[in-house]
């Protein structure tokens, strides 16, 4: 058996060569098409797939009369029913790959062709595992696609822009039978391809005392494990999570018929947040390690501290993960795939497990209850998340069986026909809104799987145009332009004391002072602290002062200082915050921008809640969990606005940003949003466009979104 080093290789080349192949297909059956009926005007055409059944298996020969159709509650008519009916068909020969992504992602939007997606959740699947799953789930595959269906693999590792869908199967069943060691869950080793799991032990596997150090373990339920491990197995949750949200987001406009998402995976444990957990940062203190005095009265260190490790990122990413709400997250994530229209079709590969660790592991009890109950209990937590996602999202769990084969005869069956119903919904408003679909069937004894919802289209969709300005969406940002921008983030650093950033507005200097989060733990900074503004002229006289109070458990303020009458700058800003008999301070140097019809940007973050009170931002940093709030000062109302995020290379992504002008502090001001919760650890640029007549403004503000 290869070194876990090698498997991990195979399990890169397994991914690789399968994403680099297509996959499957079979012969359709289905009744011959009615006449689509005649547009109207102003009403929204909405496809419904549904899934009706008696016993687990299809209901043929069901008309328009058999189906009822609600949407918010308001019966719809159904104008035209079509049944389809998949045979397999396993000649490679029958089975073309598209040419390109555009043409593969047309094929998807076509609700005739299904869409399979298996995601291999490597993290938290063993190797016995992926080596039971290969031959059933490549034989379910040859069953299950049609001859115009479409199906990918990928892994937490897997960027879905770059996923590829696909056909033909043969080179993904030759890699999967070949490259079968992917599982990561149990290894004794960190996953090679997330420093982060690295970096965790080097922050938390011992601790200082005064005495020396000593291994850093901490209670887990009922046993006491390596506190590195506990934030390891979070934070790789954590991943996974957010790998499936990505997912389901990049599939969202692609496609409104079914996705049939098949999750190979043992299922998760869903952490919640942990007030332990957070009090472990304060053992150990921000900043550089402290030596200790041996009992010989030398001078000690643990030779496995690594002296290039941040202690107060440690501490950062410790917080972060003591504060996960994946129980929230996992009901956000089946609202979001019920939003969708993508169906979770969950395998748990390790079979009918009965405890959750391995019988090699050793176990140290924590007196807080028996570990053998404790193993038992969180494979129920496992195999419960995974029905959870399947229930809620009209799926099927593969789940407590060793049997795979007949679970994924399941799978085959409940996915190889279905209904095609079409209905003008009588709700004529485009406004964007979620719309609950409900579909019966008259026969009492059928049960029905369909589609849940959709979204109304907007004003600007309905019309199917855009604006001269928006018309340009899709067209790059120099990237000098983009360069300069992301040259904002390069005074990010992981020892800086204190962040100021400030702009002038007419004759008023504001100023942004922010604690780093790396300080806020071991300080006297969480119970609220002063900010002192100083502003010196270009001649360094005094040229105003200002103070304001950060409020107990925030880290920012904004400040605001008139300027004398006359000068230009620049302005040298001393900034100052204090609290008990601690202080840190900062310098910068501010100049007044030219006259245009956006002023400089200020930075404030929040919760994606709309209501959530904004805080000023100096950093430039945000977790995913946050939203990016931007306020620009306006002379007057654009006639025309439009706003995009981009990536380093300067492409727009596919994540809004929402554009809403206001009144802040008598200020009139427009204001950008960003929920940052699709995005993954990186730069990114938010570019605003404002224009009235021929007179137009950009502003480019670059973020940085961290783990």
């Amino acid at each position: 058996m290869p070194t876990p080093v090698l498997r991990r290789v195979a399990s890169a080349t397994v991914v690789a060569l399968g994403l680099s192949a297509g996959f499957v297909v079979a012969a359709r059956q289905q009744t011959a098409p009615q006449q689509r009926p005649v547009f109207r005007g102003g009403a929204v055409l909405v496809t419904v797939d549904a899934y009706p059944q008696r016993d687990g298996r299809i209901v043929e020969g069901l008309t328009a009369a058999d189906f009822e159709n609600l949407e918010d509650g308001k019966p719809q008519t159904v104008e035209k029913v079509e049944f389809v009916r998949i045979e397999p068909s396993l000649s490679e020969a029958t089975r073309r790959d598209p040419n390109t992504q555009a043409e593969a992602l047309a094929l998807a939007a076509d609700p005739h062709n299904r869409v399979f997606i298996t995601f291999l959740d490597a993290l938290h699947t063993t190797i016995d595992g992926s080596h039971n799953i290969r031959k059933p789930l490549v034989d379910a595959l040859n069953r299950i696609v049609g001859p115009d269906d479409l199906f990918a693999v990928v892994t937490q590792h897997t960027d879905p822009r770059h996923m590829v869908l696909g056909r033909r199967l043969l080179s993904v069943e030759e890699q999967l039978s070949t490259y079968w060691p992917w599982g990561e869950r149990h290894r004794i080793t960190e996953d090679p391809s997330d420093p982060v799991e690295v970096y965790l032990d080097k922050c938390f596997r011992e601790r200082p005392t005064a005495s020396g150090w000593i291994p850093w373990k901490v209670p887990d339920g009922a046993v006491e494990r390596y506190l590195y491990e506990v934030l390891v197995d979070r934070r790789r949750e954590d991943r996974t999570l957010n790998s499936l949200e990505n997912l389901i987001r990049f599939m969202a406009g692609k496609r409104e018929a079914r996705t049939v998402l098949l999750v190979v995976s043992d299922g998760w444990l869903l952490y919640t947040p942990d007030r332990s957990l957070e009090n472990e940062a304060g053992r150990w203190p921000a900043g550089p390690p402290t030596p200790y005095i041996t009992g010989g009265g030398s001078l000690g260190i643990s030779s496995s501290l690594d002296t290039n490790v941040d202690r107060a990122n440690c501490n950062g990413e410790l917080l972060r993960l003591a504060q996960l709400d994946n129980e929230r997250r996992m009901r956000e994530l089946v609202d979001l795939a019920n939003r969708h229209n993508v169906s979770f079709y969950p395998i748990a590969s390790g079979g009918l497990g009965v405890f959750d660790d391995t019988v090699a592991k050793p176990t140290i009890p924590s007196g807080r209850g028996s570990p053998l109950a404790q193993s038992m209990n969180r494979v129920t937590q496992r195999v419960h998340a995974l029905r959870t996602a399947a229930d809620n999202t009209n799926g099927i769990a593969v789940v407590n069986t060793n049997d795979l084969n007949d679970g994924l005869r399941r799978v085959v069956d409940d996915v190889s026909a279905y209904y095609l119903l079409e209905y003008y919904s009588t709700n004529t408003r485009h406004d964007g809104k979620f719309r609950r679909i409900e579909v019966k069937v008259r026969p009492e004894d059928v049960d029905v799987k369909a589609r849940r919802g959709y979204l109304a289209p907007t004003e600007e969709t309905a019309a199917g145009k855009e604006s001269s300005r928006s018309a340009s969406a899709a067209a790059p940002v120099a990237p000098v332009a983009v360069d300069e921008a992301l040259a904002e983030l390069s005074r990010i650093g992981p020892n800086a004391e204190l962040f100021t950033r400030g702009i002038v507005e007419g004759r008023t200097l504001v100023v942004a002072v922010e604690i780093p989060s790396s300080r806020m733990m071991g300080g006297p900074w969480m119970k609220g602290a002063t900010a002192d503004v100083t502003v010196l002229d270009a001649s360094g006289a005094a040229a105003g002062t200002g103070s304001a109070a950060i409020a107990p458990a925030t880290r920012g303020t904004l400040v605001r200082i008139q300027l004398p009458a006359t000068g230009d700058g620049p302005w040298r800003v001393v900034s100052k915050v204090s609290a008990a008999s601690a202080s840190i301070e900062d310098r910068i140097d501010v100049r007044a921008a030219r006259a245009s019809l956006l002023g400089e940007p200020i930075l404030y973050r929040g919760t994606p809640a709309a209501t959530s009170p904004l805080r000023p931002v100096a950093d430039r940093q945000y977790r995913r969990t946050e939203r990016a709030h931007v306020e620009w000062a306006i002379p007057q109302v654009p006639e025309g606005r439009s706003a995009r995020l981009l990536g380093r290379n300067g492409l727009p992504l596919a994540v809004p940003v929402t554009l809403t002008e206001r009144t802040t502090e008598g200020r009139q001001v427009l204001a950008a949003d960003v929920n940052l919760a699709p995005l993954s650890a990186g730069d990114y640029v938010i570019e605003v466009v404002a224009g009235s007549g021929s007179n137009e403004s950009r502003s480019l503000v670059a973020i940085r979104v961290v783990p």
